[in-house]
Order: structure tokens, then C-alpha cells, then sequence
């Protein structure tokens, strides 16, 4: 009776071992596999845009131009920003090495957005760290210069 006790003891904790290693090793190969995935790289001009002082009821457009720069083609899934008060308009298409996209952006300042105004933008992708950052900032005034 002795010898089972000490058997079945010596059984639970081998076993016990060999779940936490092989938790281990899953751990280990997700952290791989993620380090394997291939992610784009994404350019941007005009990043960060100033569009200087407006007016309430002002519309601002400014465009913004997105490259590959990798082998990997890119894939945008959604663009969002801070501000309700942007519109975006872009194509839905994946970019493939050195092709270049168009960010159409329009901002129309209204009694909310007086005073200094930065807006940001995310764009979504498979970029390694899963989103790009854009701005546009200004100042709208009230007055009737």
C-alpha cells in the first residue's frame, strides 16, 4: 500500500510536469510563429498636415498618399480618427510593392472645434505594429477676419 501511494505520487507529479511543459512549449511556438508572420511596410506622405487657421463652416481636403515598401502586399482594414467630424474616402484594394494609394480626407470645422484643433487618424493594417499614425491640425476661429 505504501509503494502505490508513493507510485501514484510520483505519477502526479511527472505528469504535472509534462503539462506545464508542454504549456511551455505552445507558449513558444505562438511567440514563433508570430515572429514569422511577414507584415507590409507602409510609407506616408504629408503625415502630418497643417492646414493653418479657418473659419467655423470652413471645409478642409487634404489627400494623403500611402506606399508599400515591402514585398508583402498591404491590406488597409479600416481607417478611424478622434474626431467625427473627418470623412475619409479610400480604395478597399490591397497594395502590392511600390504602389501607392490615395487618402482623401475632409474636415469641416464647425462650434465643437473651435481653437486648436489636432486631429489623428489610424489606419488599420497588417503592418508589425497593426497601425500607422496620420494627423491634420489647425485653428478655427469664430471671428470675421
Amino acid at each position: 500500500m505504501k509503494n502505490f501511494i508513493v507510485l501514484l505520487l510520483l505519477v502526479s507529479v511527472f505528469s504535472c510536469k509534462d503539462h506545464s511543459n508542454s504549456q511551455n512549449k505552445k507558449v513558444l511556438e505562438d511567440e514563433e510563429e508570430f515572429e514569422e508572420q511577414i507584415y507590409s511596410e507602409i510609407s506616408i506622405k504629408n503625415q502630418d498636415f497643417d492646414f493653418g487657421k479657418i473659419q467655423v463652416n470652413d471645409t478642409v481636403k487634404n489627400t494623403y498618399t500611402i506606399k508599400n515598401i515591402s514585398e508583402e502586399p498591404l491590406l488597409i482594414t479600416k481607417i478611424i480618427s478622434n474626431c467625427n467630424c473627418v470623412n475619409f474616402d479610400y480604395p478597399k484594394n490591397k497594395l502590392l510593392k511600390d504602389e501607392e494609394m490615395l487618402i482623401s480626407t475632409q474636415f469641416i470645422a464647425d462650434q465643437n472645434n473651435l481653437g486648436s484643433v489636432n486631429i489623428l487618424m489610424l489606419i488599420e493594417c497588417n503592418i508589425k505594429k497593426g497601425v500607422e499614425v496620420f494627423s491634420m491640425s489647425g485653428y478655427v476661429s469664430d471671428d470675421k477676419e
